[in-house]
């Protein structure tokens, strides 16, 4: 069984990378030809929209993490008339959730969308924009509820694979008649036509694989529905929490910092550090499922060992992404936006940080997903969000971009990284606060010195911003992040765990093409 884990893991993390790769690219394009065909507002509108939704986002209530949570056991017991009752309760919600997403979304287009943008598009071009741009949302909520059930039973890389297919199909169509037209609303329309398909043809599979799922209408019964919603309750805060510290940054620039081009200069800067939250959280997404089994079996020293492999093995990849995102980024930006794109050191210095502290969340966030942890720190997640705000507004206006991005870290930092990592390890396997203290502290000690090295080296070579200082910035990065967490923890039973599972793994490889 631990195999099989081991295995789904390793695989759904390579999908997820890869795919996630696929995203990376397109999205960097599609931002390009965004900022090149159509300009700087545009691109603003389209990061601020972004922002908007996600915030209106937070009325899904974590339903689709909590349906995840209450799957693992029917799963594994295949207990297939309580999966149709959850799977029916959970189309059902989503159906509601899309009604109520659309009314919300017209509400703020009408009302609110000159109170949010500084711009000289006309107004009634913006509000069909964004009416265009959230409807996409209403439509990936009417269809993509079976997706569930794929990351309940480990196969994340249907769902990963399929939305990669996608993504090339409608992204190239998306830049080819970007080029052709320049036009916003044919982007928007593509858009909502790839979520379509990409559901769907997940859907089928799903009913392929489960064929007692494809005119399902089982009633869910009162006891497990409540079940259902005490795990919602504290995870609706918790996502509420993550959702301010992603989406304040762009509205609180568009408010404090003036025209919307502004917020397109960040956002050029968020889709980088998106990408990298993306393929990084194709680890975190893994060892979710996998923790979630496990903990089915309610091994305290199992788990244990298990979130301190996958920790060290998730936080070596955060070395390497957070130091090229360092010293590449400017250099990045300049070659494919322009000098006018680029944002000062501080403001980068700050958003390194951020991304820094978030990819080492990631690890205790994914055991309490699994674990359905939530209500052990949700009051401490409404503190969080409350001062990200306060902090962020106050940043702003005081120190403007730099200090926004530094007000939403300060509250990330106490009651993510060291109050929900305390009460999250202790309760999921009783490690004592001081343990994951020293385990936290000489992860997030790793990163940072890999950064100030590779920044230290790369600011030796006085090169320009061209493609070649690009490469070899990176090559450095990599090639530090590869080297020093393994030179800091050689010794480490996690050091000798990755490395025998790389070398399981690439000798069952090389055995297969012989």
């Amino acid at each position: 069984m631990e195999k099989s884990r081991t295995y789904n893991s390793i695989i759904n993390s390579i999908f997820g990378v890869c795919a996630s790769a696929i995203t990376v690219i397109l999205n960097f394009f599609v931002r390009i030809i965004l900022v090149h065909q159509l300009g700087a507002e545009i691109n603003g509108l389209h990061n601020l929209f972004q922002s908007i939704v996600s915030v209106m986002s937070l009325m899904e209530l974590g339903i689709s993490s909590a349906m995840i949570i209450h799957l693992y056991e029917p799963i594994k017991n295949q207990n297939i008339e309580l999966i149709k009752g959850i799977m029916s309760f959970y189309r059902t919600i989503y159906r509601l959730i899309a009604a109520a997403f659309f009314v919300v979304c017209v509400f703020v287009d009408i009302f609110l969308m000159e109170r949010l943008v500084t711009t000289t598009v006309d107004m009634s071009l913006v509000r069909i924009y964004f009416l265009l741009f959230g409807i996409s949302f209403v439509v990936n909520y009417l269809t993509n509820y079976k997706r569930s059930i794929l990351f309940a039973e480990q196969k994340n890389r249907v769902s990963m694979g399929v939305t990669a297919v996608c993504e090339v199909v409608f992204r190239s169509v998306q830049i080819l008649l970007l080029i052709v037209f320049h036009q916003y609303i044919i982007f928007l329309l593509l858009w909502i036509a790839e979520k379509a398909t990409s559901n769907t043809i997940c859907a089928f599979y799903v009913n392929k694989r489960h064929p007692y799922l494809k005119r399902n209408h089982t009633a869910l019964s009162n006891d497990k529905k409540q079940a259902i919603f005490n795990t919602v309750k504290p995870l609706v805060v918790n996502q509420t929490a993550n959702t301010v510290l992603h989406s304040a940054k762009s509205i609180l620039i568009s408010l404090l910092l003036g025209n919307i081009s502004i917020v397109g200069y960040y956002g050029n800067y968020q889709l980088v550090i998106s990408m990298v939250e993306m393929i990084y959280t194709q680890f975190g997404g893994a060892f979710t499922t996998s923790f979630g089994n496990l903990a089915v079996e309610n091994d305290e020293k199992r788990m244990a060992t298990a979130y301190k492999k996958a920790a060290f093995v998730m936080d070596w990849f955060a070395c390497i992404m957070c130091a090229g995102f360092y010293v590449c980024i400017q250099d990045f930006i300049m070659i494919t936006f322009g000098q006018t794109f680029v944002l000062n050191s501080i403001s980068v210095i700050s958003l390194t940080l951020n991304l820094v502290f978030y990819l080492v969340n990631i690890p205790v966030i994914s055991i309490q997903n699994a674990m359905g942890l939530h209500r052990l720190d949700a009051f401490f997640m409404i503190i969080q969000a409350v001062s990200s705000i306060f902090l962020g507004y106050i940043g702003g206006l005081l120190f403007a971009m730099p200090g926004i991005f530094f007000g939403l870290l300060i509250p990330l930092i106490i009651f993510t990284t060291i109050r929900k990592g305390f009460v999250v390890t202790k309760e999921a396997f009783g490690m004592k606060s001081i343990d994951y203290l020293k385990f936290i502290g000489f992860e997030l000690f790793k990163v940072v010195l890999t950064i100030a090295i590779a920044s230290l080296i790369c600011s030796r070579l006085s090169m320009q911003a061209s493609i070649f200082s690009f490469i070899i910035k990176g090559f450095i990065a990599v090639l530090l992040g590869f080297m020093l967490p393994a030179i800091l923890s050689f010794r480490s039973n996690e050091f000798k765990y990755a490395c025998s599972l790389t070398h399981k793994y690439a000798s069952r490889l090389l055995r297969k093409k012989r």
